[in-house]
């Protein structure tokens, strides 16, 4: 038997309870819809839940309840499957009855909820949460075959060591009941229906343990390489695309891929901030000196930063130019990235950037960097960027370049034109 502190309401026709429990009270307490006896023969209609993303757990969820001081989790809402009418609320208001006005009219819904111990309560909303808590306290041995959904374990669930210390953890829970599977459906379809997801220039705007995210936010801080000139912003923190007529030179979202890029050897985790605060600075000092380059030696980055100074339109060069394009900037990190490789100077090879035909009308960049169309619409894939920036690598090192990654430019050119020819694109020199 368990009593919880709860404050009682209601909204619409639904009475609930919130209170709060320590994680392992919580994770031996409430169990998961695909772990009920009768799951697998419920049909669509009667399945209130989904089915478990176990993988997401793993590598996603629990690292950052483990590994995260200033972790935190929204409201778990907890569905009474069963065993309502068993349950026990006693308001204070009927335990101290000589409370004056002041305390017992805002009191009269703050009280106690006594779970007797023969209800069944299941995850309606946050089991993803609930099955990281409990995978954390007890390890890769808590992990059930209704977890797996027929699925092998991997390495990384096995790999799951218990943290019996997160036990005292405290976390919000509402107590609702199951009336009905429609009801209790509709509640788990609007709650996630409603919650609208940040976007990824957002995430990359407040994530402080990611250091992809810091990197890109430091870049475009006041007094570094991409700060705003005037009231003109250079970097777009807003939204992951460009329009013909925007003064911004790239995206939030595409910094966080260039450093990303860049960086891609040192190990580092977006989920956890590195301590070594020395190769920190190497990696901004790095993604700096790639953007210094580009805008000193780019004529087309030279003649921006003069429109831009004077607040004029530079929606005609980002018709003319795919160096306007953020797509473009995310390949040229593969570029940097082989020429860092290669101990070549990055500001040798833009100085060979900048006799490269940029044209959106430039048949080399159809269904490499541009979609061959009348709409001239980038190609945004990650394999597709990095296709494209192992294309431009030849054309500005390509005397550097090993067999294999020569034969691999050539398959590229050889996809993009369905196979008609595989010629390989001229060196500049």
């Amino acid at each position: 038997m368990k009593t919880i502190c709860v404050q009682k309401g209601k909204l619409g026709t639904t009475e609930y309870y919130l209170g709060k429990m320590p994680v392992g009270e919580l994770v031996d307490t409430v169990g998961l819809a695909v772990e009920l006896p009768e799951w697998k023969d419920m049909t669509a209609d009667e399945k209130m839940q989904r089915e478990p993303d176990i993988n997401r757990v793993v590598n996603e969820i629990c690292p950052y309840f483990t590994e995260d001081k200033d972790r935190f989790f929204g409201c778990v809402i907890v569905d009474i499957y069963s065993g309502f009418e068993d349950m026990i609320f006693e308001p204070i208001t009927d335990v101290i009855p000589q409370l004056s006005a002041a305390y017992r009219i805002p009191l009269k819904d703050v009280g106690f909820l006594t779970l007797p111990g023969q209800e069944r309560l299941i995850a309606l909303d946050g089991q993803h949460r609930i099955i990281a808590m409990k995978l954390c306290l007890k390890g890769s041995s808590a992990i059930s075959a209704a977890m797996l959904g027929g699925k092998k374990m991997t390495t990384q669930m096995l790999a799951l060591e218990p943290h019996p210390e997160l036990a005292k953890e405290e976390i919000s829970v509402i107590f609702v009941e199951h009336t009905d599977n429609m009801k209790i459906r509709k509640i788990f379809n609007k709650v996630n229906k409603y919650a609208r997801q940040t976007g990824r220039g957002q995430n990359i705007i407040t994530a402080d343990d990611d250091i992809w995210a810091s990197l890109a936010r430091r870049l475009f801080s006041e007094g570094e390489v991409l700060a705003k000139i005037g009231d003109i912003e250079l970097v777009n923190w807003r939204s992951n695309t460009l329009s013909k007529r925007s003064k911004q030179l790239t995206t939030v979202s595409a910094l966080y891929t260039i450093a990303e890029t860049l960086e891609k050897d040192r190990g580092w985790s977006a989920k956890v901030l590195p301590t070594d605060e020395e190769s920190i600075e190497e990696a901004f000092e790095n993604n700096t000196y790639f953007w210094e380059q580009l805008l000193k030696g780019l004529s087309i980055y030279r003649e921006y930063l003069a429109l831009t100074r004077e607040d004029k339109t530079v929606s005609k060069l980002r018709e003319q130019s795919l160096l306007m394009k953020p797509v473009t900037h995310m390949a040229l990190a593969h570029v940097a990235y082989m020429a860092q490789k290669k101990d070549l100077d990055w500001a040798d090879i833009v100085m060979k950037l900048d006799k490269v035909d940029w044209s959106m009308d430039n048949p080399l960049w159809f269904n490499i960097l541009v979609i061959g169309s009348a709409n001239k619409k980038m190609i945004t894939g990650k394999e597709s960027i990095k296709a494209a920036g192992l294309v431009i690598s030849y054309m500005v090192m390509g005397d550097y370049m090993t067999t294999e990654e020569i034969e691999e430019v050539r398959r590229v050119i050889s996809n993009s034109t369905n196979g008609e020819k595989d010629e390989l694109p001229q060196k500049i020199q």
